[in-house]
């Protein structure tokens, strides 16, 4: 096992679009009203990927082993490479704003061919962190990455606690996490999340990332997102 420091990372303040407003029993209206941005309420922070390589892992040679054998399968077709990609979700909690409902980090991965190659198979979610948490916990610490490149050390939420946060979608390639109002814990601080994607070797992979948010105003639920404009690209090293 080795320890990955997550550094801090460069923040964006978010103004999500209004999609539309459901009531109380998930009615849709046909013309949902007009709603301003959310803004000043969530910033992303990141994304940031960086390859995992034989260097970052040498450390141990199981890992190093196991990052040599997936690039260089006899089958060249079927060879992954591996990224650590890692965000973080601050949500603000005005006691005069609608209160946060719930929080969505959503990712979409993707590989393009290199020449006339196609991918394989597409890039998935190969592990994340955290998978769940109740209560204010809060990921904390360097993330501890074990065999086979799967984040260990993680607890899940015990039976029949309320859980806030939830990784969503593991080992598919439209992973994320949703962060959740409960009645002991509130939408705030800074949520810090980050996920191995293993993705083919001969392509060049990406993650567009999008961010969705829902809030309370009375009794009507408005849905709000937002989508960065450019893919975060899944560097090779």
């Amino acid at each position: 096992m080795i320890d990955i420091i997550l550094p801090e990372l460069p923040e964006r303040e978010l103004a999500l679009v209004s999609e539309e407003i459901s009531g109380p029993s998930g009615h849709v209206p046909r013309r949902p009203a007009t709603a301003a941005p959310l803004a000043g309420r969530v910033t992303l922070g990141g994304p940031l990927s960086v390859p995992v390589t034989t260097e970052l892992v040498g450390r141990v040679p199981e890992l190093k082993a196991f990052v040599e054998s997936e690039a260089n399968k006899a089958d060249e077709a079927h060879s992954a490479a591996y990224h650590l990609v890692h965000l973080s979700v601050s949500c603000a909690q005005e006691a005069a704003s609608p209160q946060l409902q719930t929080v969505n980090l959503d990712l979409n991965l993707s590989a393009e061919p290199a020449g006339n190659r196609r991918a394989a198979f597409q890039p998935v979610a190969w592990s994340m962190l955290p998978l769940q948490l109740s209560g204010e916990a809060r990921a904390t610490g360097p993330a501890h990455l074990g065999p086979r490149l799967g984040f260990v050390g993680q607890d899940r939420a015990a039976r029949g606690a309320r859980v806030c946060l939830e990784a969503r979608r593991e080992l598919r390639s439209d992973p994320g996490w949703e962060i959740r109002r409960t009645p002991t814990a509130g939408i705030g601080g800074t949520y810090r999340l980050a996920m191995v994607v293993r993705a083919p070797r001969a392509t060049v992979s990406h993650a567009a990332v999008e961010v969705g948010a829902t809030v309370r105003e009375g009794h009507m639920r408005r849905r709000f997102r937002a989508e960065l404009p450019e893919p975060l690209l899944l560097a090779t090293g």
